[in-house]
Formats: structure tokens, sequence, C-alpha cells
């Protein structure tokens, strides 16, 4: 169990493929290392989702979306790297719910299909989390050059996803590791938009 001063503890725990519960903007998730294979495989297990439905992946800046874009000319690039930055849906200036973008994958980008599933985009959302924002950051390497963390609900599929750590405990015991923070009190999961359309999936 890692605690918000323990972050780097956290980061080498995912780093060395392993799974960790944490509270993001809303929900509870259920993440890893977005590139480590073993990782986002036992995700899925526990979970008992299916691999074709790939998984949304955490960024902490829209910026790391160029080498996903790198098919489109420059200049619709920066339009769609902007859009992307706008990561939050706000009500009466409230933010209430952090924005999902479905992004167009370049060929050469390098995504694994065990995150794409059986689609030609990636789900990222440009966390406003500002801890998950640090998981990100710290995940960056060689390995994973774009820091993505792999962000699930945190249930198994069926049931709901977990508010709090004792919900999350609850479904997976002692088959992840638990991040202990606070969420940013958003009352809904994730809106969904397609990058390139800014069509509202959900």
């Amino acid at each position: 169990m890692f605690h918000v001063e323990q972050l780097d503890k956290a980061v080498q725990y995912l780093q060395s493929g392993g799974v960790l519960a944490y509270p993001s903007e809303s929900v509870w998730g259920l993440g890893c290392d977005a590139f480590c294979e073993q990782a986002v495989r036992e995700i899925l297990r526990i979970k008992n989702r299916p691999e074709e439905k790939g998984v949304i992946v955490l960024a902490n800046h829209a910026d790391v979306l160029k080498p996903l874009l790198a098919d489109l000319p420059d200049d619709e690039q920066q339009q769609l790297i902007a859009r992307a930055a706008d990561n939050v849906v706000r009500h009466d200036g409230q933010a209430v719910q952090a924005k999902t973008w479905l992004v167009p994958v370049a060929a050469a980008a390098g995504i694994p299909s065990w995150l794409t599933g059986q689609f030609d985009s990636l789900a990222v959302r440009i966390t406003p989390h500002p801890i998950l924002q640090k998981l990100c950051e710290g995940l960056k390497s060689a390995h994973n050059p774009y820091g993505f963390l792999v962000s699930t609900s945190c249930n198994p599929s069926g049931c709901e996803p977990a508010m709090n750590f004792e919900q999350a405990a609850s479904y997976f015991y002692d088959d992840v590791g638990y991040l202990l923070a606070q969420n940013l009190g958003f009352d809904k999961p994730s809106q969904i938009v397609n990058l390139l359309t800014d069509e509202v999936l959900r």
C-alpha cells in the first residue's frame, strides 16, 4: 500500500510490472505501465475484460500525442493537440467531469494492440489529477516514451466501479497494490470524445 508521499515507490512498483488501484478524477481506477504487456493482460484477467475493447490510458500533457498524430498535416496536429489540452467538462464554471479523447494512431507511433484492442484509435485522457500526472511523468522512459498509465475502472466486469479504498480492496484483495489519495470529486466517469470530429460518444 502506497501513500501520496511514496509516489516514487509507486512508480517503481508500476515499472516492475505491478497493477495499481488508485483514486482518479471520479471513481477509483486500475492501472499499470501501459507498455508492460504482462501487466495489462493481468488487468484484463482480473477484471474479466475482453482485450478487443481496448483500454484508456492517462498522460500528463497533450504534447505527448504528437507522435500518434504524425500521419496528419502539421497544422492539423497542432489544432488537435490544443483541443486535447481541454481536459475537463465544466458546468457553471465548475469542473465536473474529465475528458477522454479517442485519438487516431499513426502506424509509426508504436502503440501496441493490447491498448487499442480492435480499434485504430487510442483512448487517452490528459489527466487533470496532479498525483496521476506525477505517476505518468515517472513512467516516461525509453520503454514507455509517452508515460502512459492504463486507467480502467476499478471493478470486475459487471460490478459497480469502486468509489473508495475499502471497495477496491474488497474486489481485488492482494492481487494489486493500492495508492491512498483523494479523487478530484468529479461526479461522473470521463466523457469520451472523438478528437477528430469532437463527437461526444459518452
